[in-house]
């Protein structure tokens, strides 16, 4: 008798320990450190490590949209932030995606928007972008979203890669280099008042092109034609039209994440709200719940509709 219940004392104590770490781990993959969408993603993990011990979740810089959609679909990540045209492109195979469809993405939130934003020195003889032609040019860092926009921007204008000396640059190489004369131009897709565009417009003179044509917006439907106001940066005292695309959280169905289990995560994220929102001025300004399924271009992961709808929307 005294041996079985010493094999049952065992045995118990092997399942609590068990179930005691029985703890699953994913990764965030966000964006390059200097915008808002890495220390939003780190604080967001750092959220749901506290209030939900189930999961340990750690958040990665990355080289943006389209490597961070690859990683998630390769299992590499298992939640990734993105732009919506790139999360578009790789659910219906096109695009960057071209015959490598990825129907296994599926939409969580939207955080902040994606801002197509050109730069160049306030003395540059470049008033638009038909003036690139010959130019050196950051197009931001090689299969990033940003880069993406930028072929898709010098395309309509009927400029290739050909025609200008292209820089695959992060948006802090790319301030570096306009600064120092290495470059000529820059375009970057990034949310508003980021690090490195603070940085740019707080240290030296620049202008920002306007990208006014209606038939951009025509040709390319995920391009929201938007304006930034006046005053957004220093020297900047006139409104800007360009481009915005909004930035998604999506994961996979092959993740392993169950519908329970993404609607607690993203009840959490959400409640918690106080917790993360100071990642940045855009974060706390628009990362907000009431903001988080607009522009969805794909559809909802199982768990977030269950969210969502029990916060009273309509999915």
């Amino acid at each position: 008798m005294r041996k079985w219940l010493i094999i049952l004392l065992v045995l118990t104590l092997l399942l609590v320990s068990g179930n005691a770490f029985a703890v699953k781990r994913f990764r965030i993959a966000t964006a390059g450190t200097s915008g808002s969408l890495y220390p939003m993603g780190v604080l967001m993990a750092e959220t749901i490590n506290k209030h939900l011990p189930e999961f340990k979740v750690s958040a990665e810089s990355s080289a943006g949209s389209i490597a961070n959609v690859r990683n998630l679909s390769l299992g590499k990540v298992e939640w990734g932030i993105a732009q919506n045209d790139i999360a578009w492109f790789a659910y219906n195979g096109l695009g960057p995606f071209e015959g490598k469809k990825i129907s296994t993405l599926r939409s969580l939130f939207g955080t902040l928007s994606g801002w197509l934003q050109v730069f160049v020195p306030a003395n540059s003889d470049i008033k638009s972008i038909k003036d690139f032609k010959g130019k050196r040019v950051s197009v931001g860092a090689a299969g990033s979203g940003g880069e993406v926009d930028a072929r898709l921007l010098l395309e309509y204008y009927g400029i290739t890669y050909k025609d200008i000396k292209p820089f695959f640059l992060r948006e802090k190489d790319a301030v570096a280099a306009l600064k120092d004369g290495t470059i000529d131009a820059m375009i970057a897709t990034h949310p508003l008042k980021s690090a490195a565009f603070i940085d740019l417009t707080t240290s030296f003179d620049v202008r920002m092109i306007s990208l006014d044509d209606d038939g951009l917006y025509k040709k390319f439907p995920f391009f929201n034609k938007s304006v930034v106001p006046a005053g957004t940066y220093r020297g900047i005292d006139y409104p800007v039209t360009t481009a915005s695309i909004v930035v998604f959280m999506y994961t996979t169905t092959k993740a392993g994440f169950t519908e329970e289990e993404i609607y607690k995560l993203l009840k959490t994220i959400f409640e918690n709200r106080d917790e993360w929102k100071d990642a940045s001025a855009s974060v706390r300004k628009y990362v907000k719940l009431e903001n988080a399924l607009k522009g969805a271009a794909i559809p909802l992961h199982l768990g977030a509709i269950k969210f969502f709808k029990e916060k009273g929307f309509e999915i």
